[in-house]
Parts: structure tokens; C-alpha cells; sequence
């Protein structure tokens, strides 16, 4: 779990939400360490003992401001290149930042250890402020004591070898060095802590979405039929209305009515009259276009609403329906091998542009026609005009 937490390379998606804050961290590292160059050019030098060490500490320190400049420029006219490998050209930054720190100690022998914590103090502080990774930290820290401990023990040896100072320096430096590795480690526990909770939110939001439109889609579809129920019906007769003022085509109504649906269920069983019932709204469904809405309002009793349609195209919808239920074969649930036949009483009509019935003044309209239909022997249609 440390390894996966803390010892690994940042990942794409992460980079990707925090790149603006990776490149503000940045440049307000270049600009602290362009402060710490400048001072240190105004006031350290003046220990230098000779011209040329002076010259030398001060070309250093003015390439360092230099890269500190080119660093804060990149940043902030935000490259792509810069942005694509900004942890590597961030590393490398660093690495010459404190690398710089070796030619000065060597030029200023006396003050040495003055480099020795400014380098410890720019990786601490780089720790802090910088979006780096802990194992890069890690293996910067490593590379420092491998490079400053010995030069400096070299230099404590010339300037004359004092161990109890030699060790209090290196106790120093061991304290920044652990303090900024611990500081990186729960930084980015909390940066990546930040990053999982949105992570987990974005999941859970989705996941909330996708059951609330699941949620929403079962409660506008009937769980036996899987057609539409008859809120979803009356929503969508309100929307058709609109579109048929705007666009000017007719819509289509139809109610059907199963025939003798009640005497299935006292026969065979109301499981059988559910088989029906299935088997019946299979048949609507196949002979149904995806712009119209099929929809069970209650019981054996079914509603069609289509549009653009003219009487002709209603007429050949419904008898479709009609005979290809006439024709189906219906299965008995509790006597293999045999079957029934089941028919249907259809009321239809069709209103216009210009019209603007209610849905109840429609329905109560078919409700009349269908009760023709019944009337009449069923298993027929009765088309009403508008």
C-alpha cells in the first residue's frame, strides 16, 4: 500500500485536473529561488577572499536566476512540450539548481557549508512547494549525500577537521532532507487523498444518474408489458400536440381492447391471461415505428399514439395489428402442446394541426368507437373522423 500510495509516478488523469497547479507551484519556486540568489549575490560574496572565486560564485548564481527565469517563463506562457514533460524538466531544474552548489563550495572553500544547507534547503523546500513524486525525492535526497557529504568532509579536512561541527552539519542536513521527504510523503497523501474522493464522487454521481434514469424509465413503462404506461402516454400527447402546430402533421389515437380477456382468466388461469396480455403487446410492438408511443393505460386495455400518419396509413396500422394477432398462436402455460387465439376491439382516430382536443375528450371519443367495435362482434375496427 506505501509503494502503490507514495512510491509511484503520478498518473495521466491526475497531471491532466491539477496541471494549472503543478505550473503556479513552479513558478513560485523559480521566483523564491531567484530571491535567495539575489540576496545571496548582494551579501554572501562579500566572504569571497579572491576576484576570481567572486566571479565564479557570481556567474553561478546569475545561472541559476537564469534557469529560475526560463523555469517561471514556461510556466507561465504554459508550453505544451513543458506541459507534456513537466515532472522530467522539473527534476532536471532541480538537479541543476543544486549542482550549481558544487563549483561554489569549490571556489569558497571557507564558507562551504553556507552551500551545503542552500542546497539542502532548495531540496527541502522543492519538496514542499513542487509537485514531485517521493521516490524522485527520495532519490535526489540519496544523490545529495552521496555528492555534498564527502565534499564537504574534503573541505572540513582543508579548512582544518572540527567532527563535532562536521557531524552537527550533517545532523542538520539528514533534518532537512527527512523533514522535506516526510513533508512530500503527506502532501501528496492529501493531493492524491483529494484526487480519489473526486474520483469516487464522479463514479458515485454517475452510478446516482444512471439508477435516477433507471428509476425514471420504470416509472413511465408497465413491468409486465414493457410498454410505455399511461403517464409517459400523457406527457408525450401534450409534446405531439405541439410538434403537430409547429410541423402541421396529423396525429393518430387509438385505443384496443383485448376480446374476452376475462374469460382466459377464468379458464386457464390469470397467468395465462398475463401470457396474453405479454404476447399481445409483442404484436404492437412489432408492427409500431419508433416515433409512435404504444402504452398500456390499464388491464387488457392499450393505447396507440402515431404520428405523422393520414387515414390510410391508421387504417393499415390497425388492421395489421388486428390480423396479426388473429393469427397468433398463444401457448397454454399448464397444457403443453396446446394453444388459444385471442382477438382485439380497436378504436381509432385522427386530429389536426388546427385542432386542440384534450386527451380525455379523444379518449372518451374512441372509448365510443371502441364499444362499436364491441358492439358489433369485435375483432374489428371503427376509424372516427375529427
Amino acid at each position: 500500500m506505501f509503494r502503490k500510495m507514495f512510491l509511484r509516478i503520478y498518473h495521466p488523469a491526475f497531471t491532466a485536473t491539477n496541471i494549472s497547479d503543478i505550473g503556479s507551484s513552479l513558478q513560485i519556486f523559480s521566483v523564491m529561488t531567484a530571491v535567495t540568489s539575489i540576496i545571496s549575490l548582494l551579501f554572501v560574496d562579500s566572504l569571497v577572499r579572491t576576484k576570481e572565486a567572486s566571479f565564479w560564485i557570481a556567474f553561478f548564481r546569475i545561472s541559476s536566476l537564469g534557469i529560475c527565469f526560463f523555469v517561471y517563463l514556461f510556466g507561465k506562457k504554459r508550453v505544451r512540450l513543458f506541459q507534456r514533460y513537466i515532472y522530467g524538466i522539473t527534476s532536471l531544474v532541480l538537479i541543476g539548481l543544486i549542482l550549481l552548489y558544487i563549483p561554489m563550495m569549490v571556489y569558497d572553500k571557507p564558507n562551504h557549508a553556507y552551500y551545503l544547507f542552500g542546497s539542502a534547503i532548495v531540496i527541502a523546500s522543492a519538496s514542499i512547494l513542487l509537485w514531485i513524486e517521493p521516490f524522485r525525492i527520495l532519490l535526489l535526497s540519496t544523490l545529495y549525500i552521496v555528492v555534498f557529504i564527502p565534499l564537504h568532509l574534503n573541505f572540513s579536512r582543508i579548512q582544518g577537521f572540527d567532527r563535532f561541527i562536521f557531524y552537527q552539519d550533517v545532523l542538520i542536513v539528514f533534518f532537512l532532507l527527512a523533514f522535506g521527504f516526510v513533508a512530500n510523503l503527506l502532501i501528496n497523501y492529501w493531493r492524491f487523498e483529494e484526487y480519489r474522493v473526486k474520483a469516487r464522487l464522479r463514479i458515485t454521481v454517475g452510478k446516482l444518474l444512471r439508477i435516477n434514469q433507471k428509476i425514471e424509465d420504470l416509472s413511465r413503462v408497465d413491468s409486465m408489458t414493457e410498454l410505455f404506461n399511461r403517464r409517459h402516454l400523457l406527457e408525450q400527447f401534450d409534446l405531439y400536440k405541439k410538434r403537430s402546430n409547429r410541423e402541421g402533421f396529423i396525429i393518430g389515437l387509438v385505443i384496443l381492447d383485448l376480446d374476452r380477456l376475462k374469460a382466459i382468466n377464468d379458464k386457464y388461469g390469470h397467468k395465462q391471461g398475463d401470457l396474453a396480455i405479454q404476447a399481445f403487446a409483442k404484436t404492437v410492438k412489432s408492427r409500431t415505428r419508433i416515433t409512435d408511443i404504444a402504452a398500456r393505460i390499464g388491464g387488457d386495455e392499450f393505447c396507440l399514439l402515431v404520428s405523422p400518419i393520414d387515414k390510410e396509413g391508421l387504417e393499415i396500422l390497425t388492421e395489421s395489428i388486428r390480423e396479426k394477432l388473429e393469427r397468433l398462436q398463444i401457448p397454454i402455460h399448464n397444457q403443453p402442446g396446446e394453444s388459444l387465439t385471442l382477438t382485439v376491439s380497436i378504436g381509432a382516430t385522427l386530429f389536426r394541426p388546427e385542432d386542440d382536443p384534450s386527451f380525455d375528450e379523444l379518449y372518451h371519443k374512441i372509448d365510443t368507437a371502441l364499444y362499436t367495435s364491441k358492439n358489433e362482434g369485435r375483432n374489428r375496427i371503427t376509424l372516427i373522423e375529427s
